[in-house]
């Protein structure tokens, strides 16, 4: 699974999309602007929350058969589930079956009607005799449910959507089941499945495994799917809809198929063209063979979810179905890859409990990056992979420092969906990495594949995958999986250099600063140690030939001296980054100028431009001036940049300016990006070009987002003609349509930045945003719309506030998931407490666990900071300035210092 929450931004720096909508583009992350407000990491686990375990099985569930009837438009399911049963352990007297708010009508037991209990989450089934170990029971159930809240979503058009069609879909993940059909809904046991669907004709019902039978009954069709590898019951999918389908063949002719609305196949095969290409990576990684009879994708609208792994037929959201101009910097491989490799880690084995969900999603995330690495063309390959992983990192980081930090493998939680976060994902991810690194590529494979051999059609936890790795290479890892998986945090390495050229021996001294030498147990409650694994440094040597050695690190302070042939011309460390760290390393300028231009490595060069802002000079400024407008590998342009958007000098202006002439639109975007940071009339007259159009969505709309930012820098005391200018533009921009309304977006944001529309000052330009958020809109301009507001709302004049508040609060009263959660970030960045109502409001009506969690993080961030003092805004102005005084100094010390 993929979450909207946690899924991968088209964002700064990074052009994946793990997010699920265009907030993402232009506002921080859900939890971070709320996350970050105390400013300290806080505790993972909520009040409330305890430790979890997996339940007692005293039976065994075989085979689940539903017999099921689905009236989309009245949004009713009605419902027969047959349950095949193998007693566990003897003495039982009742079968409990997890149920949420079904309407139960009937109830038999090997056949003969028996009277069940129905309680507020379970059905109590009686027994009439204790049966032995070893014996079966069949269990029948007939129920009836209507638009329930989870589990099974109903949606369709309304008064304000009138063209939206109907569509059905289910959504177990993580124990959610039990709302559309009662059974045991925990991940510990699996069942083989089947379902009979009967919908209206015209509607197709898509299920997991083959599809035994289609058959018109009346007025009606009804469809019969069947699957023989046992999963669990969160992994039982049906969608119902009006699709257009086709399908590909993937290796041994398997069948790969899409479902999507119609009209939108082009679009659809965009998104999921290169799946049976990636089977065929997976297979040959795993060495397992695809398990399953098909394979279906089925784009659903509405999805509360990226993508879900169900068994053999993942659902994803529509939202990742883009079209030509998108596809020039955008595509949906790292949400299809990731949704595939479910189909062996998550799905042909599965975590026992939540806690080792990283068995799941940290390997599905580890197989993403597998994916890029061995995709063919020019988006493929190991540059992409390594940066891919680099951004998970940088999600990973901005959690632990911004919210908490917490071990991976962690049953302590409110809700299992509170485990479903960067250490689950992103962490889990690269730590896989760490341990194919650890092992050695052959080893590694050949680990997966006796693991996955071993444990199919079972639940893993972590021991096992322990077990696995010394089965097949003798390596005990058990420290390393307490100190990665058991323990939290990461190495935090201070690295120093020094050469001593009259015994050619190369001095490095590496310092773990996220301990002090023992065990640290942090504010938050969280146990960090030192890390002990083996670190390669890498010597360039002036012939262009590499010395590297491998150093085992383990104490606070590592101090090693290397015989090198002669004195380096670079030094790495970590040269692959294979670790998940934090690093500092400075070098002398010549090397990292060197490491810039020549290293091989992007993650070297990228490595170098980052040092260099803190030697910035002229010379500096050229290199990362030619690596920005020249480098072979898009994000080592965009990371130069950045550096450049760091040394805020007029020089470091106009090679940004120079370097917007690149071809490649995910480095233009960065540049574009980091060119709004420069509040001149040279920078906003480039900017406003690219606002104006690119062959982009995303460089046109981070333009829009630049220019304002850059116009406002140069104008902000200038009359009201230069606003009404700006205004005027920005009017035009919402024009346009785009994909996932990235341009609208960006200019109802940049609409909220102008002068005085806090006070009252800019009424076309409020209520324009005032509009964009009312229902009816288009959803993803909706959200950023609401965003806008709340950033409004931070410094608004009493009547605005007043009447700002009392919109965010009617929008409070929809249901819609994406809505709650824009709310909650639109309310946490108005900095006032007038807003923990509102929140406190969606957190005691809503079901989705996301929706609640990150509502009380936001009420407590809020009660924590309070409003924004007026002197702390002054403060800021104070700052802003100083900033701007500063680069004017230091482009007039570049005009005056000679270059070398």
């Amino acid at each position: 699974m993929i979450s909207l929450m946690m899924t991968r931004s088209i964002c700064r720096r990074c052009e994946q999309f793990r997010a699920e909508s265009s907030e993402a583009i232009y506002q921080v992350k859900y939890g971070d602007e709320f996350g970050a407000k105390a400013g300290a990491r806080r505790p993972f686990a909520i009040a409330g929350a305890s430790p979890h375990y997996a339940p007692d099985l005293p039976f065994r569930t075989e085979h689940i058969a539903l017999d099921l009837e689905i009236d989309p438009k009245e949004k009713t399911l009605r419902g027969t589930a047959v349950q095949k049963f193998k007693v566990i352990a003897a003495g039982q007297k009742w079968i409990n079956l997890d149920q949420e708010g079904l309407a139960i009508e009937e109830v038999s037991v090997d056949g003969k009607k028996v009277d069940a209990q129905l309680e507020s989450d379970r059905l109590r089934i009686p027994l009439q005799k204790s049966p032995a170990p070893g014996e079966s029971l069949e269990v029948s159930v007939r129920y009836s449910t209507k638009n329930p809240r989870r589990g099974i979503y109903f949606t369709g058009p309304d008064a304000a959507y009138p063209a939206k069609r109907h569509q059905v879909w289910t959504q177990g993940q993580d124990e959610d089941s039990r709302y559309w059909f009662p059974t045991f809904d925990y991940p510990n046991q699996k069942a083989t499945s089947e379902i009979t669907a009967t919908v209206p004709k015209g509607f197709t019902a898509v299920s997991n495994g083959a599809l035994i039978s289609k058959k018109d009954v009346g007025d009606k069709t009804q469809f019969h799917y069947k699957i023989g590898i046992p999963h669990v019951t969160y992994l039982i999918s049906l969608v119902v809809a009006e699709f257009a389908a086709w399908e590909d063949k993937g290796p041994r002719s398997l069948p790969v198929q899409y479902f999507v609305e119609p009209g939108r196949e082009e679009d659809g095969k965009r998104a999921f063209g290169d799946t049976p290409k990636m089977i065929e990576v997976y297979e040959n990684k795993i060495g397992i063979p695809y398990p399953y009879e098909k394979y279906s994708q089925v784009a659903v609208q509405d999805f509360i979810f990226g993508g879900m792994e169900n068994t053999s037929a993942t659902t994803q959201t529509d939202l990742t179905l883009h079209d030509e101009r998108a596809h020039l910097d955008f595509s949906s491989d790292h949400l299809i890859s990731h949704e595939l490799a479910h189909q062996w880690f998550g799905d042909l084995l599965t975590c026992r409990d939540w806690s080792n969900g990283w068995l799941n999603e940290g390997f599905a995330t580890f197989m993403e990056r597998v994916w890029v690495e061995n995709k063919p063309g020019p988006h493929g390959g190991m540059e992409e992979a390594k940066y891919y992983s680099y951004n998970d990192l940088r999600d990973h980081l901005d959690e632990d420092r911004k919210r908490y930090r917490r071990p991976i493998v962690c049953n302590t939680y409110m809700e299992p969906i509170d485990l479903f976060d960067t250490h689950l994902y992103q962490k889990g991810g690269l730590v896989v990495n760490l341990i194919r690194h650890l092992l050695g590529e052959e080893p590694f494979w050949k680990t997966l594949q006796h693991y996955v051999t071993k444990h199919q059609k079972s639940s893993v936890e972590t021991l096992d995958l322990i077990r696995a790795i010394e089965d097949v290479t003798g390596r005990n890892l058990r420290r390393f999986f307490d100190e990665w998986i058991f323990n939290s945090g990461y190495p935090e390495f201070e690295v120093s250099y020094q050469w001593h050229d009259e015994k050619k021996l190369a001095e490095m001294v590496i310092e773990q600063k996220q301990t002090g030498g023992k065990p640290s147990v942090t504010q938050d409650g969280a146990t960090t140690f030192l890390f002990h694994l083996p670190v390669v440094l890498e010597f360039t040597m002036n012939d262009c030939t590499k010395v590297s050695h491998t150093i085992e690190v383990g104490e606070s302070r590592d101090r090693v001296f290397l015989s090198l042939p002669s004195k380096p011309k670079m030094v790495r460390f970590d040269p692959n980054s294979n670790i998940p760290k934090t690093l500092k390393f400075p070098r002398p300028k010549e090397m990292l100028l060197e490491q810039l231009k020549n290293d091989a490595d992007c993650m070297g060069r990228i490595e170098a431009a980052q040092e260099l802002v803190k030697l910035a000079d002229p010379e500096v400024v050229a290199a990362l001036g030619a690596a920005a407008s020249k480098d072979k590998f898009w994000a080592v342009q965009a990371e130069a940049a950045d550096a450049l958007a760091s040394i805020r000098t007029d020089g470091a202006r106009d090679a940004l300016i120079a370097a917007t002439g690149t071809t490649n639109p995910k480095a233009r975007r960065e540049i574009v990006r980091a060119l709004g940071t420069f509040k001149d009339e040279k920078s906003a007259t480039t900017l406003k070009k690219f606002a104006e159009k690119d062959a982009s969505y995303f460089v046109e709309a981070q333009a829009i987002t630049s220019w304002t930012a850059a116009h406002f820098g140069v104008y902000a005391l200038a009359s009201d003609a230069k606003v009404d200018e700006a205004e005027k533009f920005l009017l035009k921009q919402l024009e346009k349509p785009s994909y996932r309304e990235t341009i609208r977006s960006a200019a109802l944001y940049a609409l909220a930045s102008f002068p005085g529309i806090e006070k009252g000052e800019r009424p076309r330009a409020l209520e324009t945003i005032l509009k964009w958020s009312k229902r009816g809109e288009v959803q993803d301009a909706r959200i950023a719309a609401i965003g806008a507001l709340g950033r409004i709302l931070r410094n608004a004049a009493l009547p605005e506030r007043k009447r700002l508040f009392t919109v965010l609060n009617e929008l409070a009263d929809e249901d819609s998931f994406r809505i709650r959660m824009a709310l909650i970030v639109g309310l946490s960045s108005t900095e006032s407490q007038a807003a923990i109502a509102i929140l406190d409001k969606i957190h005691s009506s809503d079901v989705d666990g996301r929706v609640r969690r990150n509502a009380v993080a936001a009420m407590d961030a809020l009660q924590l900071s309070g409003s924004t003092p007026d002197s702390v805004m002054q403060l800021k102005g104070a700052l802003e300035k100083l900033e701007e005084d500063q680069k004017r100094l230091r482009s007039l010390f570049e005009e005056q210092k000679p270059s070398h």
